[in-house]
Formats: structure tokens, C-alpha cells, sequence
């Protein structure tokens, strides 16, 4: 499909993994804080924007996201997003995107050539970096995974609708790492401004979603 400029128009999605224990937080944090700690996707920020926030702002474009989570931790999403978690719960990261993608695919007709944002909810500031992976998306046939310093970030990825699909169909990743689902699949390695995310209290309390007294 093509705009008024001729320029090809693709149609974005996206599925956000927001179900992980935040074991990692929970147990580097100080214990005056552990007992109102919130479940880390729903850490707010300096200006009181949760983490899950911020990725809901850098996927505002999209037709169609999945936050893959259990269905009460996480008030206050917008109306068109579909909530949906893996089976069984906590069954991992590769699994919960597996979740998402199912759902994503059940909510709406979805086109092999459609994109799919595969992203983690706990992401600080994720704008800038979706934009460069969709950017270099346009000339790949199946997607790209993003990179910082080298290091692969596969929860900062996008992918081809069709080739996800068929990575994901008839498989069973449970307890697997998300690296199980993205091997299957030709991406190209994306450099992106950032992957700053929050796995423990330092890290919240460097970005500013953790109290420091």
C-alpha cells in the first residue's frame, strides 16, 4: 500500500512482554522498599510515567498490540490493547512472545508483510530505538534485532508477520529464552541509540524510578 507521496506505507503491530517475576528487582531492592514495590512494569517514573507507559507511547502508531501479562497486574492500558498471558504463567520470555503473537494474530487480520515490534515492558525510553529498527526494517525481508555495543537486545526487535508466524507455529518454548524464537528467523543486526532497561534497584534508582531515601 502506498500514501498520497507514493511511498510505501507498512502496517505496524506490536506485542510487549510485561509478565516476568521482576525477581531481580524485588530482590536487590531496600527493604523499606520491597513492601510497596509495584510490579515492574509499574514503576513510575520522575514524571510519574510507568515503565509500561513509555513503551505504550513508542507503539502509539501501531494497529494492533498485545501486552502479554497476567490480566489484573496491569491497570490503566489503553482501550485497544489486548492483554493476554502464556500458558503456563511465567513459562518464560520466548513463550510469553509466542502468547503475544497468537493473540495478536486472533484479535485482527494481520498481513505476512505487516511488522511486529517484539519489545520488553521494563524498556526507559524506547522511542528513539523503535524508530530506528522500523526505519531499517523496510529493506529486510524478514526484520532486525537490535544491538548496543554489539550485544544482541532481542526484546528490542521487529519482524516480518508471516516469517514470526511461521517461527512460532506448532512450537513449544516453554522455559525457553527469547533467543530460541529469534534463531529461527533471518534478522539483520541493527544498531540502536539505546536499550536501557531496569533489572534491578540500581538500575531503577539511575533512571529515576526508584526512591533513593
Amino acid at each position: 500500500m502506498a500514501d498520497h507521496t507514493g511511498r510505501t506505507v507498512h502496517t505496524v503491530h506490536a506485542v510487549i512482554v510485561a509478565g516476568g517475576a521482576g525477581s531481580r528487582l524485588a530482590a536487590s531492592a531496600p527493604e523499606d522498599a520491597v513492601a510497596d514495590l509495584p510490579r515492574k512494569p509499574l514503576l513510575p517514573g520522575p514524571d510519574g510515567r510507568r515503565l509500561i507507559d513509555r513503551v505504550l507511547d513508542a507503539t502509539a502508531s501501531c494497529v494492533g498490540r498485545v501486552v502479554v501479562a497476567p490480566p489484573l497486574d496491569l491497570p490503566g492500558l489503553p482501550a485497544d490493547v489486548v492483554v493476554t498471558q502464556e500458558d503456563p504463567p511465567l513459562a518464560g520470555p520466548a513463550a510469553a512472545l509466542a502468547a503475544g503473537v497468537a493473540a495478536l494474530q486472533g484479535s485482527r487480520t494481520v498481513a505476512d508483510t505487516d511488522l511486529v515490534l517484539l519489545l520488553a515492558a521494563d524498556l526507559v525510553d524506547p522511542a528513539e530505538s523503535v524508530e530506528v529498527l522500523l526505519a531499517a526494517a523496510l529493506e529486510e525481508p524478514t526484520g532486525c534485532v537490535g544491538t548496543v555495543d554489539g550485544r544482541m537486545q532481542p526484546l528490542l526487535s521487529v519482524v516480518r508477520s508471516g516469517a514470526l508466524r511461521a517461527a512460532v507455529d506448532g512450537r513449544d518454548f516453554t522455559d525457553a529464552p527469547v533467543m530460541a524464537l529469534l534463531r529461527r528467523l533471518d534478522l539483520r543486526e541493527t544498531a540502536l541509540p539505546s536499550a536501557a532497561d531496569i533489572d534491578t534497584w540500581d538500575d531503577a534508582v539511575t533512571h529515576g524510578y526508584g526512591r533513593t531515601s
